[in-house]
């Protein structure tokens, strides 16, 4: 059978080699989880660095700084004596934060009339600067609260009585799905789809180009038998290498999976069924094989931007909006965190399907180019202009 013999031989040219491409295929997925892995294996950003200038030098003011002192979030690199000193140590990096007490930070509080901090934070790096407000607001609060109750028992009051009147509404709060609000769950597996993309890229962005210039199947050979038998080699190794990739997302990283693998893996299916045709679609309109694995750079870099996982889709503007709707990670990325994370992915089935459509899409366009093309160089019988200018590059 024809299609048996297509697939045969591709996926033999796909395990031949000094460097076979299936170990492309395989290992990026691998290789950016563990990269990115590495880099969020402390799942918090902690020890910041901060420097504290203390004006009051009473002991309430170092029973604040204790509270910073003791909390993971930061490291106390320096005290400094004036504002000059703390603006230095913010300014050549030697801190990150810095925390100042004013002179009548204790007379004030004791006095019950308020008192003033500053807490500064170099937030070129916004990680550094949302961690270091989120913790400050907390030590502040407790803090706070902790000072007002001690006045109030001052005022012979009991000290549940104190702690009600001074802090007389009770913020209960519950983060689900991701409670420590860690980076690894955040953004992992966003990270490893962009490496499954990048991977199936090198792989399967010069399937068609090159037959076009190698003209390995000759007329007794339809476009469709062609295209369809090239790419179900790639489909089913790249789906393999999402799955591998996944197990060392959960197993080696300790992302959740709380919800099915076998949700995922058909999430998995689609995602690489949409990056594969769209990878076609660039081969059938490349002149060379080198041009064919540099245009798809366009399309896939950008995908981790527009697609959601770092910055939330509802409040792209329309521009973005229409972009993101042409990216495969835009119906990837938050379902499969989703089925990560929650359990479940409300959107999992309608974004399936769209990316099922979208591949549809890409390969039908891509069909018929390839088919022109294919045509053509048949017909000429002598060498395509993405020979001599592949040779070339």
């Amino acid at each position: 059978m024809k299609l048996v013999e297509i697939i045969r031989e591709e996926t033999k040219y796909l395990l031949s080699g000094r460097v076979p491409l299936l170990l492309i295929i395989l290992g990026l997925p691998i290789f950016f989880t563990i990269l990115f892995g590495v880099i969020y294996g402390e799942n918090v950003v902690n020890h910041i660095p901060m420097v504290i200038y203390d004006q009051d030098q009473s002991s309430l003011s170092r029973t604040l700084i204790q509270m910073y002192t003791d909390s993971e979030r930061y490291d106390v690199v320096s005290y400094v004596s004036t504002q000059e000193d703390m603006e230095a140590a913010i300014n050549n990096g030697e801190a990150l934060v810095a925390l100042a007490i004013p002179n009548d930070f204790s007379k004030n509080v004791k006095k019950g009339i308020g008192a003033d901090i500053m807490l500064i934070a170099n937030s070129t790096n916004n990680m550094f600067g949302n961690a270091a407000l989120s913790s400050a607001q907390e030590i502040n609060r407790s803090f706070s609260v902790a000072v007002g109750q001690k006045l109030m028992e001052g005022l012979n009051q009991l000290p549940v009585d104190a702690m009600n009147a001074t802090y007389p509404v009770h913020l209960g709060v519950r983060i689900l799905n991701n409670p420590v609000n860690g980076y690894a769950p955040f953004m992992l597996s966003g990270l490893m789809l962009n490496g499954f993309q990048i991977g199936l890229m090198i792989a399967a962005a010069p399937v068609l180009i090159t037959e076009c210039v190698r003209r390995r199947y000759g007329r007794e050979y339809s476009s469709f038998l062609v295209m369809i038998g090239k790419g179900i080699p790639y489909w089913g190794f790249g789906l393999l290498a999402y799955l591998l990739a996944l197990v060392v997302v959960v197993h080696v990283f300790a992302v959740p999976m709380r919800g099915s693998w076998w949700d995922a893996a058909v999430l998995g299916g689609a995602f690489d069924f949409f990056v594969m045709n769209v990878m076609l679609l660039f081969s059938s309109c490349s002149r060379t094989r080198v041009l064919s694995m540099q245009m798809p750079m366009v399309y896939i870099m950008p995908g981790l931007l527009y697609s959601g996982l770092s910055w939330p889709s509802f409040d792209m503007n329309e521009i973005a909006g229409f972009l993101s709707l042409l990216l495969p990670m835009t119906y990837a990325g938050d379902n499969l965190r989703d089925i990560l994370l929650a359990g479940y992915a409300p959107a999992l089935w309608a974004d399936c399907a769209k990316m099922l459509l979208g591949g549809c899409i890409a390969g039908s366009i891509a069909l018929g180019i390839f088919s022109l093309r294919r045509r053509e160089t048949l017909r000429e019988g002598g060498t395509a202009d993405g020979d001599t200018a592949d040779h070339t590059a």
